[in-house]
């Protein structure tokens, strides 16, 4: 049916062959390096929407931003999955967990909870799992500074993973 024509002078050199291919070659590298970066994209809104569920909508996009570092610096570290859940109403507390520090805070109700992993919960000082899981959350993320105490509370937890990751008298993560 179609036939196509040769317009004399138009001839295949190998050069041109060769930098055709490479230039296709390149397109596709270029359009999978950029569905790549999609991909992580789209799957980092997806991980943040999961660790923080704040229903008062009172926490600025600063202290969110610091909470989804800390929750991408516990997961790269250390493996852990953070949640903060902030609450109208209830609180719906997960199960303990191997893999879940999980702070939650219901301020009309005046209750908050910190749970941690089991096996950080063995590696921390006994003293500052107690005190985090009672006086901490029981007066300080249950009071009406608690977007305070919360970045507070991130600030301890962070101190001790150093703490834990120093040997002693050196430099932890920078």
């Amino acid at each position: 049916m179609f036939r196509r024509v040769r317009v004399p002078g138009e001839e295949e050199s190998p050069l041109r062959s060769f930098v055709r291919s490479v230039g296709v070659v390149i397109v596709f590298v270029c359009v999978g390096i950029l569905f790549w970066k999609n991909y992580e994209s789209t799957l980092e809104k997806i991980v943040s929407r999961q660790t923080i569920y704040d229903g008062t909508k009172t926490l600025s996009p600063s202290q969110k931003r610091l909470l989804k570092q800390f929750a991408r610096y516990v997961r790269d570290v250390y493996g852990f999955d953070f949640k903060v859940t902030i609450s109208k109403k209830h609180l719906i507390l997960p199960q303990e967990s191997k893999k879940l520090l999980y702070i939650g805070i219901c301020p009309p109700q005046r209750r908050a909870v910190v749970i941690f992993p089991i096996i950080l919960k063995r590696a921390l000082p006994a003293n500052f799992v107690k005190y985090m899981q009672g006086p901490f959350a029981n007066k300080k993320l249950s009071s009406e500074d608690w977007p305070i105490a919360l970045m507070e509370a991130v600030q301890l937890i962070y101190n001790q993973l150093e703490k834990m990751e120093t040997p002693s008298g050196g430099q932890g993560h920078k």
